[in-house]
């Protein structure tokens, strides 16, 4: 598993994973009594920084016109306490050319003996779905695989957006 990093951004089509003929399989199963929530910002067991530890999941873009598009990257780590599953992301500020400081959007009770990566999947379809009713579509490519490839990120947005 690949732990956090500085995402990578494709300068060119060859540059990004291959979006085609991969076999998309459906979400972990949700264990009995697991939720999720939004985070409240200054959580006592809520780090104040992207640990060292976390898993970097993959990065995401959305490319509306020339002018608007958005790309996001996803980390997920377990809370101070080691209670919950934080869901992290990043946002390429093209303003400025930098990657924005990572900020905790959800966390999730630890239960259920969920493995991590199972864990970033069910996170991930609470926060799309949250982004899907606030009107925003589904992403247009994978810029990046990271612990979930190219499979993982679309059977999630497929739940989200096709389900």
């Amino acid at each position: 598993m690949k732990r956090a990093r500085q995402p990578h951004l494709a300068m060119s089509p060859q540059a990004l994973p291959l979006q085609r003929l991969y076999l998309v399989t459906g979400l972990p199963t949700l264990p009995k009594g697991w939720t999720t929530e939004r985070v409240a910002d200054g959580g006592a067991a809520i780090p104040s920084r992207l640990p060292g530890a976390a898993f970097y999941l993959g990065q995401v873009e959305w490319a509306w016109s020339p002018m608007h598009s958005r790309i996001s990257a996803y980390y997920t780590s377990q809370s101070s306490d080691r209670r919950h599953w934080l869901l992290w992301i990043k946002s390429y500020d093209d303003n400025y050319c930098r990657w924005a400081t990572a900020y905790v959007e959800r966390s999730a009770l630890r239960r259920g003996g969920l493995k991590p990566l199972q864990a970033a999947q069910l996170l991930l379809y609470a926060y799309w779905c949250e982004e899907r009713d606030e009107g925003v579509d589904h992403f247009h490519w994978v810029a990046e695989e990271g612990d979930l490839d190219v499979s993982d990120l679309r059977a999630v947005a497929n739940a989200v957006w096709e389900g």
